[in-house]
């Protein structure tokens, strides 16, 4: 399996390499929430393994809308939002641990039915799925995107706490925002050598290090690494440009 992802994580990284840095920030937060909420160890590792792998059927999308600074089109977010759907299609025949194939297909459903690809509901839709759904959410609020900067951490708790069982699970959101706490720091993640120019990807220290298997000298640093079980080597990923997440 890690040599698995580490082929999934090169082949999206040589189309898009921010896609595979914002992959292992979501898995970090995701995995923390979960282990907030108590999810089970072979639960929590098929969260991690769909976490790092939640975006890769971004690269059935062009590169130039990936990398677009204006607002999408409604065919452009049309053919964004096949993502799931197409990292599916290729994960379903490799048998993924758990149902992380299926977190991977549902992380953009919403609990009111607004989200893709199949307009799922409520508890239909898997927690873990909710979980990663608010991740994404965080990291992409965070992060500086080629349209808008980061939004910072008032926005987040802001977004979160208006759809708070509406878009989002509410015990998720409430695990999330204890865990942002009303005075939560913020600092710059390491960025291997990346520019800081390039990209400035924050991320909150709340977030355990050893939550989640994301790779040594990611922009998380060299102490987030992957549990003792999946000991492998991986080279670094230098992003030269920000990538779109929706």
């Amino acid at each position: 399996m890690e040599a698995f992802i580490q082929v999934m994580e090169s082949m999206v990284a040589a189309k898009d390499p921010y896609t595979v840095t914002h992959q292992r920030e979501v898995t970090r937060i995701a995995c923390t929430i979960a282990r907030e909420l108590g999810l089970s160890e072979d639960r929590l590792r098929g969260l991690c393994i769909a976490g790092a792998l939640h975006d890769m059927g971004k690269i059935a999308i062009p590169s130039g809308l990936l990398a677009k600074s204006g607002k999408l089109n409604s065919v452009e977010f049309a053919l964004l939002k096949t993502h799931p759907q197409v990292a599916y299609n290729i994960l379903k025949p490799m048998k993924l641990p758990g149902n992380a194939a299926k977190i991977i297909l549902q992380h953009h459903e919403r609990l009111n039915g607004s989200g893709y690809p199949q307009g799922l509901t409520g508890h239909a839709i898997f927690l873990e799925a909710r979980i990663l759904g608010v991740a994404d959410v965080i990291e992409a609020m965070s992060s500086h995107r080629p349209y808008r900067a980061s939004l910072g951490i008032g926005a987040i708790a802001g977004e979160l706490n208006r759809n708070k069982g509406v878009l989002y699970d509410a015990a998720v959101v409430e695990i999330t925002l204890q865990l942002l706490g009303p005075d939560q720091s913020v600092t710059p993640a390491e960025t291997c050598g990346l520019s800081a120019t390039a990209v400035t990807h924050m991320h909150y220290s709340a977030f355990l290090s050893d939550a989640a298997p994301v790779q040594p000298c990611s922009l998380l640093g060299k102490d987030y690494s992957w549990p003792k079980t999946w000991e492998v080597e991986y080279a670094s990923i230098s992003p030269p440009r920000v990538g779109r997440n929706h």
